[in-house]
């Protein structure tokens, strides 16, 4: 199966598939050397990467550098496969280092969250073994600063654009003289899976990333997934005013789900959770098609973690279960 698609002469899109609906992409970059732009999940290098590079005569043992968008399972789950094939060096955004390496921690502060919200943490212990089995911890040679440029060569200077929001370390890559913009999940559209809705864990963040973004000069908007969104096809690849347009989308997309969770809580502090989300739900199906899972009301494909963030904005909750859900 091909799933790579070149767009620029030094560059090449990966697509990945894992679990039953999971899809990813990767960049691969030919400066002085061979690097790619996350790995995905664990069995990707040997599955998808290794093929891409079969096509240009190369190898997994010709990759010289491995550049971490952040550091979820499906972005850098594969990192120690590459640098086992190749010994090549992970560089990671600073503050996505730990739960890059430390996978108990990962599951813990992103994903144990669902289990919580609809009571099912009895389940929990089961969903981070089959969760295990996507990734692998990752080394990290070096933590990227906002700000930092990255030199390839053959013209390729990457700077490291702080895109907080999805995580508190996402970055994007810009390069600058071609007007690529590489995001993985910063820029999240209405999320990667129809019915669902963005993974956003810092709704502010996520907001003055967007006002961040929207100052670069944009040719290409190269995203980590199939995001949908109001009007735009799910191309994860965007030229010119298409692009720009998805960012717009992102931007109104995460406005309309503060909006319904600041309405639904109307500052109640109390206000219970799921209660919340229910009513901010309805409000928010007027803009997206979201499907909801029959037993928990929440959507049954990703975006719990939009609205809980949002919950946690407009109430006033100190933790995150500082108050009965």
């Amino acid at each position: 199966m091909h799933t790579d698609f070149r767009f620029h002469p030094q560059v090449t899109q990966i697509g990945t598939y894992w679990g039953e609906k999971g899809h990813t992409e990767l960049y691969l970059l030919e400066g002085d050397g061979l690097a790619v732009i996350d790995t995905g999940c664990v069995d990707a290098p040997e599955r998808f990467i290794a093929p891409a590079l079969k096509e240009r005569g190369s190898d997994l043992k010709d990759v010289q550098l491995i550049l971490n968008t952040h550091g979820h399972f499906d972005h850098a789950g594969g990192n120690a496969s590459v640098v086992a094939a190749s010994a090549c060096e992970v560089w990671m955004p600073a503050q996505d280092a730990v739960v890059a390496g430390d996978l108990d921690q990962q599951f813990d502060e992103f994903y144990l969250q669902d289990s919580q919200l609809t009571d099912r943490s009895h389940m929990a212990e089961a969903a981070k073994a089959d969760w295990k089995k996507l990734c692998e911890p990752s080394p990290v040679n070096r933590r990227l600063q906002a700000g930092e440029v990255l030199s390839l060569g053959r013209g390729m200077e990457l700077r490291v654009v702080p895109t907080p929001g999805h995580t508190l370390g996402s970055v994007c890559f810009y390069w600058e003289r071609e007007g690529f913009l590489f995001t993985g999940d910063s820029i999240a559209g209405g999320g990667s899976r129809p019915g669902g809705l963005p993974v956003i864990y810092h709704p502010q963040d996520y907001e003055r990333s967007m006002d961040l973004v929207e100052t670069l000069d944009i040719n290409v908007l190269c995203l980590g997934h199939h995001y949908v969104s109001l009007s735009l096809p799910s191309e994860s690849v965007k030229f010119g005013r298409i692009g720009k347009r998805f960012i717009q989308e992102s931007r109104e997309l995460a406005r309309v789900i503060a909006g319904a969770m600041e309405s639904a809580v109307d500052g109640r502090l109390g206000s219970p959770f799921l209660d919340a989300a229910v009513a901010a739900l309805t409000k928010i199906q007027e803009r997206l098609p979201v499907v909801l899972n029959s037993e928990t009301g929440l959507p049954v494909d990703g975006g719990t973690s939009a609205l809980y963030s949002n919950w946690l904005r407009y109430t006033g909750a100190s933790s995150a279960f500082a108050t009965r859900i």
